[in-house]
């Protein structure tokens, strides 16, 4: 069966994304799943990324292939800037899945142009997130990033994503550091608690809240949106 995940809406402030909820289960081969979502930011100016297209296609057995883009809109004092903006090629194997748990491997290679409007700071990101499945209640991911920025040294991120899963509740938790020029006094913190809804098979209510600091500010982050699967 294929999938559709659209995000209908939803708000962040001060910060990047979200780290993307993830499973380490892959469509079946020939299949594809396609997730469209919308994300914003708010600082001196506005940016929004819409829509972001993520799409993903079974292969072979236990592996799919993933393809990611998103078009952004800036607004500062009044002057729009818009244009595609970022590209992600993966790469996801299932390559264990038993009773206890599952786990995946998804490298990821995402690239920034030059005159990158949401993220002016990065060429590319190289990641390797490992994905587990607990049982069916509870996922894990672990989410090592190397970040190549446009100036200063080359340094890494790191990510984790916990989520219970209850009935038609989850609650995820999100945690990041990344270290913005190899001074220990120079670190991104972002800590996001969330919560979804399953209120009918094919869709569900996501909305999350955090904090992100640094040390130069400190600011409040937030996410809601809607996810049809089908």
């Amino acid at each position: 069966m294929k999938k559709l995940a659209l995000t209908l809406f939803s708000t962040l402030l001060l910060a990047g994304p979200p780290m993307k909820s993830s499973d380490p289960f892959v469509p079946q081969v020939g299949q594809f799943e396609i997730n469209v979502a919308v994300e914003g930011e708010h600082t001196d100016e506005k940016l929004f990324r819409a829509p972001i297209l993520d799409f993903n296609y079974g292969v072979v057995k236990d592996v799919q292939i993933t393809f990611e883009t998103a078009y952004v809109t800036s607004e500062v004092e009044d002057e729009f800037k818009n244009d595609f903006d970022s590209f992600e090629l993966a790469l996801k194997w299932l390559f264990y899945e038993g009773e206890l748990f599952s786990l995946a491997l998804y490298p990821k290679y995402k690239s920034y142009p030059v005159d990158s409007i949401f993220n002016s700071g990065e060429t590319f990101e190289l990641s390797v997130p490992l994905n587990l499945a607990l049982s069916q209640n509870l996922d894990l991911v672990l989410n090592p990033a190397y970040i190549a920025p446009k100036e200063g040294a080359n340094h890494f991120e790191f990510g984790t994503y916990l989520k219970f899963k209850m009935d038609k509740h989850s609650f995820y938790t999100e945690l990041f550091m990344e270290n913005l020029s190899n001074e220990d006094e120079d670190v991104f913190t972002l800590g996001v608690v969330g919560y979804s809804y399953q209120f009918h098979e094919s869709v569900a209510f996501m909305i999350s809240f955090g904090k992100e600091i640094t040390s130069r500010n400190q600011a409040t982050v937030g996410y809601s949106g809607l996810q049809f699967v089908f």
